[in-house]
């Protein structure tokens, strides 16, 4: 008759149980905080618009826009996310928040993997948080993409795995099915962590996998079915597995062989194992002593690897797992770099959980070294794995503190607010249908600022709309001038999409660029272009022969900006080739006031644009100062040769050096 437990032995699991789970809430609650803390401070960045520009469309368009796009993600984080912004809204916090709610469960997803494995309450708290404060996963729980979603997927997919190999049931082969299609779903990298339960399992097989894999059937009653084998179970996964996702693989097949990024880099094996480790160390933006925190890391696992392996049965087991779970999807990533000139550590993300938990291995797990010094076993069961485990938490930390005062977080500089800036300045003197932004380079996060700050602004396209596509930006421009725009802000980025300014050459064939600034990252082009029944008749004859027949002159105050259209007759002129035109902003009671001045040539070779009217007219943009005093201000044109002694103005036929064309009020 077995012996019944006594009450002080309950007691004493019981509380060992509250500790236990009072210890993880506390670790859980605190990776929550560290991802919401200031979530909304940070405005979207990067890759976050492409998930901000997907949501925005139906299911449907989604689907058809990730295959018409090349898009190298599949759909499953974009639908996720489209369905809660329905619900939750379009918030910087919102929109981070399925990110951060599986970076949440992928710290209880670590303890529970170490614990399923068989380590010790210790070594699971350690890998718990260092999810839960390690700066790479941090950093993309907090961000509107599909990391974390992978991160944790495939760690519930992993962890699935061992437990359907151990307990044999159906019901954790049909929950491993559906976490791994969901997994897969996120990102196709995820199936590089399927390739590596592969291996693990028919490895296993091979090599004894009663002994190996140490799977007992679970008792059952007298007459109970018997519960099939492990092999045969995970096989059966496979098939499943494979049948829900090949028809979305197959409909894909032409991102999956034929994208190749638009990064360019390819790194050695030294470099990717380097940039893996640091970032996993540090975060996503580490850029000092890389080299040192890889090794210091790659030292880490390799340690917690010896000890598993020199342990028991069991402990090799984990190790050989947690090698494939580390190695292979960085091997297969890394040679994928090859063909496809792309690398990223956040491909790589799903990684992170094997390579947490090795460190913790070697900072907390005893050692069972056979050593017959009292000293040898002092420096390497406690010395050596405390001073791995006060370094590495002095990293992670330094790292995470890093990360937090970073511009990535505090949004300082806020590169984009300095376009919008830009664009405000500039649209403002037309209305906004007569106005669009320009980018050469798709952005996608423009989306998100353009309908955050400028939602009844103008609208903006992609100049060119395809890489490269010369043509089609012509055709783009054409279409501009139909709609009647008379004025194009132009972002120059500098980037292979653009890489022979074909944007600027083809705005140049239908507008002038009457105006260049600087937005505190990208050179901005403002080009202008007028409708003709706003130039104003003179005919204004200046001594000589030069006729001013019509002009124009838009005022933009508030970005400092005088476009200026000027139609000659200089048929009849008599002209040396010297002389010069002079455009001069001054006060309407004071000539000699200037605010603004440009000097050009008057020549057919000045900037020259062709109106809808079949005539031409030249062109010009003149800067103000900054800070013009309140006053009225004349717009004078004249004409002077600056070759003759005192550089002589040619009078008109009423006597006057220049002629008013418009006139204007600063308030």
């Amino acid at each position: 008759m077995p012996r019944r437990p006594c009450s002080a032995c309950v007691a004493e699991r019981s509380c060992q149980t509250l500790a236990v789970a009072i210890g993880l809430a506390l670790i859980v609650l605190l990776g929550f905080a560290v991802r919401v803390y200031r979530l909304d401070f940070a405005e979207l960045a990067g890759d976050e618009g492409f998930s901000y520009v997907f949501i925005q469309r139906t299911y449907d368009q989604i689907i058809g826009d990730t295959l018409a796009m090349r898009e190298p993600h599949p759909v499953g984080s974009y639908f996720l996310q489209k369905a809660w912004s329905s619900l939750a809204g379009v918030s910087e916090p919102a929109l981070r928040f399925p990110s951060v709610w599986f970076g949440v469960l992928a710290i209880a997803l670590a303890w529970r993997f170490a614990r399923e494995l068989g380590f010790s309450s210790r070594v699971a708290f350690a890998s718990a948080a260092l999810m839960a404060l390690g700066p790479f996963a941090v950093f993309y729980s907090r961000e509107m993409r599909m990391y974390s979603m992978l991160l944790a997927l495939t760690l519930a997919s992993t962890l699935l795995m061992w437990m359907l190999l151990q307990r044999r049931s159906w019901r954790i082969a049909w929950a491993y099915v559906a976490v791994s299609w969901l997994a897969l779903q996120m990102h196709y990298y995820a199936g590089f962590v399927f390739i590596a339960q592969n291996l693990f399992v028919f490895s296993s097989a091979v090599f004894r996998a009663d002994e190996f894999l140490g799977a007992v059937a679970p008792s059952r009653p007298a007459g109970a079915l018997r519960s099939p084998a492990p092999l045969a179970l995970w096989i059966a996964a496979q098939v499943a597995l494979s049948a829900l996702s090949l028809p979305w693989l197959i409909i894909a097949r032409d991102v999956l062989v034929n994208y190749r990024g638009a990064v360019g880099i390819n790194l050695s094996p030294t470099e990717a194992i380097t940039a893996w480790f640091s970032a996993f160390l540090f975060g996503p933006n580490v850029t000092i002593v890389r080299p040192a925190l890889a090794a210091f890391g790659a030292v880490c696992a390799i340690a917690g690897l010896i000890k598993l392996s020199l342990g028991a049965p069991h402990m090799r087991r984990q190790a050989w797992l947690l090698t494939l779970y580390l190695c292979v999807p960085l091997v297969i990533a890394w040679a994928a770099s090859l063909n496809r000139p792309i690398f990223l550590e956040r491909y790589s993300i799903a990684t992170l959980a094997p390579f947490q938990l090795l460190l913790a291995v070697a900072a907390v797990h005893p050692a069972e070294f056979r050593l017959a010094s009292p000293a040898g076993r002092m420096v390497l069961s406690r010395l050596a794995p405390a001073v791995l485990g006060i370094a590495l938490t002095g990293i992670t930390l330094a790292g995470l503190r890093s990360y937090q005062r970073s511009e990535v977080v505090d949004g300082h500089p806020r590169v984009w607010h300095g376009f919008i800036r830009v664009i405000n300045r500039y649209a403002s003197a037309l209305p906004a249908d007569r106005v669009r932004i320009a980018l050469n380079f798709p952005d996608p996060v423009f989306t998100y600022y353009h309908n955050r700050y400028l939602h009844h602004g103008p609208a903006f396209i992609t100049l060119p709309y395809r890489a490269g596509d010369a043509e089609g930006a012509r055709h783009a421009v054409e279409e501009l001038k139909a709609e009647g725009v008379e004025r194009v802000i132009l972002q120059i980025v500098d980037s292979f999409w653009d890489g022979k300014g074909i944007a600027s050459s083809a705005l140049a064939r239908e507008f002038v660029q009457v105006e260049e600034t600087y937005s505190g990252r990208w050179i901005v082009k403002i080009y202008g272009r007028l409708n003709p029944n706003l130039l104003r008749s003179f005919n204004v004859a200046f001594a000589d022969g030069p006729l001013l027949e019509k002009a124009y002159a838009r005022v933009d105050a508030r970005g400092r900006l005088i476009e200026v259209y000027l139609r000659w007759n200089i048929a009849q002129a008599r002209l040396n080739g010297q002389e010069k035109l002079f455009i001069h902003i001054s006060r309407s009671d004071n000539p000699a006031v200037l605010i603004g001045q440009r000097d050009e040539p008057l020549a057919p070779s000045a900037p020259h644009l062709k109106l809808a009217d079949g005539q031409g007219a030249h062109v010009y943009g003149v800067r103000l100062i900054e800070d013009v005093p309140p006053g009225r201000y004349d717009i004078r044109i004249g004409i002077y040769d600056p070759t003759q002694d005192g550089m002589p103005r040619r009078r008109t036929t009423d006597g006057s050096d220049a002629v008013v064309i418009a006139s204007f009020d600063v308030r």
